[in-house]
């Protein structure tokens, strides 16, 4: 299966959620194969690479799908 997205950009950040916890989180930004940019935050436990494309492709899918109609 080809590639969805593509020029992923990752931004780290930090946040402190309302109980005074540090937590990561991460934006990452990518471009469907049709020019659309589009933007997902993902916890540190879900930062994995396999977890990461699994998020992008299922965005992309929604959005170009979303485009068709």
């Amino acid at each position: 299966m080809a590639n969805l997205y593509k020029d992923v950009d990752i931004v780290e950040r930090t946040e402190i959620t309302r109980e005074g916890k540090v937590m990561k989180v991460y934006r990452v930004t990518a471009v469907t194969t049709s020019g659309v940019h589009f933007t997902l935050e993902i916890s540190e436990a879900d930062f994995t690479k396999a977890k990461v494309n699994e998020l992008l492709s299922k965005k992309a899918a929604e959005i170009e799908s979303i485009k068709a109609l």
